[in-house]
């Protein structure tokens, strides 16, 4: 009979056990975070900004590749606040700009097929962009610049053609560019040893603009060639079309460095007739003075330098004169050019030489102002000994 009890009491607290086991409360699975993917794209934009910073670029093309993939996704539910296109576009520009440190990195450490494949990559990009904050002005710019790279690139791996057509990608968005037509011709004639080509370039620029400027240039790069004719030719084509003093000044360097003096001094003559400042003028009348020494014309030489001295009383070309008039045995003119050069270097060794000189040989001659002056240079080791000799004249004591 215990036995039994026994049995139903706990029969009774199994059964007991069992409800209380069948009335405890399920446990809930944790929520699944709602994908957002907005948030995932500015993260993805900021991890971008931090790698670029630590100049890890591939590391911030990768980050901003995905944010744009994120920023796609969120279009559909978006808001005009969240500024899906604005920031794709930034997106695009972070790459592209990424792309372009590459190849300058690549580029410096002489890694040019990387640093062209970068800047095909950047290009590439800024061609497919519509402008939304940045203007179209500056995708320009920078298509232009990354254009401008790939023909300095190109040009360094050697690949000339290359860089030729670079160049002329250039001049299609910006025609008529002199900078860029002056590398091309330079890269052409100098790289590519293709002279027709080369010329082709600006002479076509030339005739197309018929622009004093162009002629100019196409001048210069004749002249600095050595051919003056064509030289010539083409400078004279741009005074036609723009005379003046620019002009004249020009053609008056371009025939002095060819030594002819008679042109030279035509230009500076029509150069003196636009009415320059007096300390142009000044120079002008004394580049003529030397254009007329190599013409021989010692006349006309003495004639242009005085009218410098006049404006200008500079002490080399005082000094010149006083030689020149001790030649000729004037030598009131040599004392006072020689005085004139001692006003501005009291210590001249030449023009006190000539000075005294001419005091000793004036007439009537001035012996104390003479031996003032020699006795000044009487160690001198040009006219030393020459000095000495006159100083015993008697007439000195």
């Amino acid at each position: 009979m215990k036995i039994k009890i026994l049995s139903l009491i706990s029969l009774v607290v199994l059964i007991a056990l069992s409800a209380c086991a069948g009335s405890k409360p399920e446990v809930q699975p944790e929520p699944v975070p709602v994908r957002n993917p907005l948030a995932l794209a500015h993260q993805a934009a900021a991890d971008g900004n931090d790698a670029y910073s630590e100049k890890l670029y591939n590391e911030a093309i990768l980050a901003f590749t995905e944010a744009i993939a994120l920023f796609n996704e969120a279009a559909p539910t978006a808001v005009p606040t969240d500024s899906i296109t604005l920031n794709i576009e930034k997106m695009n520009l972070n790459i592209a700009k990424s792309h372009i440190d590459l190849a300058v990195e690549s580029a410096s450490q002489s890694m040019y097929d990387d640093a062209i494949h970068n800047y095909e990559k950047a290009l590439g990009i800024y061609k497919t962009i519509t402008p939304v904050h940045v203007s179209q002005g500056e995708l320009d710019a920078n298509i232009l610049g990354v254009y401008n790279n790939l023909a300095i690139v190109a040009k360094d791996a050697g690949k000339f053609e290359e860089a030729v057509g670079y160049y002329d990608q250039l001049l299609k968005l910006k025609p008529n560019d002199p900078a860029t037509l002056n590398s091309k011709f330079f890269l052409l004639r100098d790289n590519l040893k293709d002279e027709t080509r080369a010329y082709a370039v600006l002479i076509d620029l030339a005739t197309a603009t018929n622009d004093p400027a162009a002629y100019i240039n196409l001048a210069d790069r004749y002249a600095e060639k050595g051919n003056n004719i064509e030289a010539g030719k083409y400078y004279l084509k741009a005074l036609e079309l723009q005379p003046g003093a620019d002009m004249y000044r020009r053609l008056a360097n371009f025939y002095r460095n060819n030594n002819d003096w008679a042109n030279a001094n035509l230009y500076l003559e029509k150069l003196v007739e636009t009415k320059p400042d007096n300390a142009e003028l000044a120079k002008v009348y004394q580049m003529i003075g030397k254009n007329y020494d190599e013409l021989k014309n010692s006349k006309k030489m003495i004639e242009y330098y005085e009218k410098s001295l006049a404006i200008d009383r500079d002490p080399q070309l005082a000094l010149v004169l006083a030689g020149y008039y001790n030649s000729q045995k004037n030598y009131a003119k040599v004392i006072s050019y020689a005085t004139m050069t001692l006003i501005a270097d009291t210590r001249n060794v030449d023009a006190l030489m000539l000075r005294g000189l001419a005091y000793y040989n004036s007439k009537p001659k001035n012996y104390a102002a003479a031996k003032a002056d020699l006795t000044r240079i009487q160690n001198d080791p040009k006219y030393g000994a020459q000095v000495k000799k006159i100083l015993q004249d008697p007439k000195m004591k």
